[in-house]
């Protein structure tokens, strides 16, 4: 590939590197695009492709082609692809096509043909331990993320993901003893922590639905509000837990030493200081201190 013809994760195609690109493929993803340089859709179609696979980073290559400028190339190629409209999108894979998109495509419709091409298998493994996570098949989502950890046993963020697999399973004393070596830094170490510090505080604490009938007894039951909250936090229903947190704030600063405003600041720190609710709540909490 000559240097003049390349930028980053994006070539020009012609008739003399035609069989490079190719040969490109057997190594890494190559979406080939043919479109109309005079045609503003078209443009607009690269511009948002050539984005795309620049955030796969150097996962795959784009080899685009202008079927004006190169006509004689782009018909060879339009002919052997059977493509049937303007602008083609051509995925080649260990040295031949094995998808073609014709017209225009969203993002998405690009994604879900390049995801499964550019992802390792442990990397596929995991989209189906999040499968399985969010249909609440906690149980089969821990023994799959362990199959993984079999191929990647330092992958710490897959470790992360497995204790925080464990809290939801109960299995406190399995993710203490992770937790104890993993390191520090490891990502998203955080959420698990806070949240056994949060399962810690309610060891004792009656179920969730206890505690709503309590408060549905009494409204003013600030005890059962606030261990009702650290039930919700564990249940990943946040924005519950805050509101009855706010309540807490509102009605008796002096409940547990102020412990529903500190409680709050655990879940924040929880959450991430870039996450959208809690910049939100951190907001209602400042104006109802103010």
């Amino acid at each position: 590939m000559n240097e003049s013809t390349a930028v980053g994760n994006i070539m020009d195609v012609t008739e003399s590197n035609l069989q490079e690109v190719l040969q490109l493929s057997t190594e890494k993803l190559v979406m080939l695009f043919i479109g109309m340089g005079s045609d503003e859709a078209s443009n607009q179609q690269l511009r948002m492709v050539e984005q795309l696979v620049n955030a796969y980073g150097g996962k795959m290559v784009l080899a685009k082609l202008d079927a004006e400028e190169q006509q004689i190339v782009a018909q060879q190629l339009i002919t052997q692809l059977r493509a049937n409209a303007i602008p083609v999108h051509a995925f080649l894979h260990e040295g031949r096509p094995v998808q073609v998109l014709c017209g225009p495509q969203t993002e998405q419709q690009l994604r879900e043909v390049i995801d499964p091409l550019t992802m390792s298998p442990a990397e596929q493994i995991k989209l189906q331990v999040d499968a399985l996570i969010e249909a609440g098949m906690i149980e089969q989502a821990l023994e799959l993320l362990q199959k993984i950890l079999q191929e990647e046993p330092d992958n710490h963020g897959l470790q992360v993901l497995q204790v925080n697999l464990l809290l939801e399973l109960g299995r406190m004393d399995d993710a203490r003893q992770l937790l104890a070596v993993l390191p520090a830094d490891a990502p998203g170490i955080a959420q698990p922590k806070a949240k056994l510090a949060f399962y810690e505080m309610v060891a004792e604490a009656p179920q969730r639905d206890v505690l709503e009938a309590q408060l549905h007894e009494d409204e003013n039951d600030h005890e059962a509000r606030y261990q009702l909250a650290i039930r919700l936090v564990i249940a990943d229903d946040i924005e519950s837990a805050l509101d009855n947190l706010l309540v807490i704030v509102r009605r008796d600063r002096a409940f547990r030493e102020d412990g529903a405003r500190l409680l709050m600041l655990k879940v924040f720190e929880q959450l991430g200081a870039g996450n959208p609710v809690a910049k939100r709540y951190r907001g209602k909490l400042f104006g109802l201190m103010h």
